[in-house]
């Protein structure tokens, strides 16, 4: 085990938080110049592994899918643990073995505690 960092389903336990894994969205503009109307849609882009202390969260938005997560990040308090690709049977994901920085789990979940 790498020194400062911890299992996340620990961090899930001992801080009552969820570990989860989320699909990401992204959302793309297209424009029909036939009709001269701009458009949006949302498009699943990739599944990532989270720590979060929303039950119900089911997606997050993504704003860089090219972006790989190579090193867990903080996104509207939420620690993004690692990316899968979209096809990825999300049942077949181990999340026991992924680890996250102490520093990081310190920072969004130490201030819910209190």
């Amino acid at each position: 085990m790498k020194e400062g960092y911890v299992k996340a389903i620990e961090v899930a336990k001992e801080y009552k938080v969820y570990l989860k894994v989320v699909t990401a969205v992204r959302s793309f503009d297209s424009y029909n110049s036939f009709f001269n109307i701009y458009d949006e849609q949302e498009e699943a882009c990739r599944r990532i592994a989270v720590l979060t202390s929303f039950r119900d969260l089911e997606e997050v938005y993504d704003k860089n899918p090219s972006e790989k997560i190579e090193n867990s990040i903080i996104v509207d308090e939420n620690i993004w643990l690692t990316e899968y690709p979209l096809t990825t049977n999300p049942a077949k994901i181990v999340l026991d073995d992924i680890m996250v920085d102490v520093e990081m789990v310190n920072k969004v979940f130490a201030k819910k505690i209190i």
